[in-house]
């Protein structure tokens, strides 16, 4: 299985389909800056929201058959879309065609 992973910016809109999933925001569409922000809100100050989410804090990473790494880490949010949804190289050639 290939899935095609997006990284949301924080504009984007996301709304969650299934009221089980909502253990962090009381509505169920919300913009991916807000559900981070209310994720760290609840745990962190002002401050450290800007840097976990914005700059990213200094971090150590080691990932299997690489020596550790030093950079920094940032929260984000990523979408994979459902197979069915997965944009086809041909959609653009069938586009035209049905012109």
């Amino acid at each position: 299985m290939n899935q095609k992973i997006e990284h949301l910016e924080q504009n984007d809109v996301i709304q969650i389909k299934n009221d089980k999933t909502r253990w962090v925001m009381k509505q169920t569409t919300f913009t991916a800056n807000e559900f981070i922000s209310t994720i760290i809100n609840s745990y962190t100050s002002g401050e450290e929201l800007k840097e976990w989410s914005k700059n990213g804090v200094e971090a150590q990473v080691l990932v299997p058959r690489k020596p550790w790494r030093k950079g920094k880490i940032r929260l984000s949010i990523e979408f994979i879309p459902d197979e069915s949804e997965i944009e086809s190289p041909l959609d653009d050639f069938r586009q035209k065609t049905n012109l």
